[in-house]
């Protein structure tokens, strides 16, 4: 009982984790995206 319970959190853990990573790579390519059209874009309209 207590083996099976202490995988199913194992698991939990991961699918956590993972999710928090993805998450975490999304807003950095976001502020990336937006940094970037900020500062090469407006260079290039001046």
């Amino acid at each position: 009982m207590l083996e099976k319970f202490l995988l199913s959190l194992d698991i939990m853990w991961k699918g956590m984790f993972s999710i928090f990573v993805v998450i975490i790579i999304i807003t950095l390519l976001i502020m990336g995206f937006r940094w970037f059209e900020k500062t090469i874009l407006d260079k290039k309209e001046e």
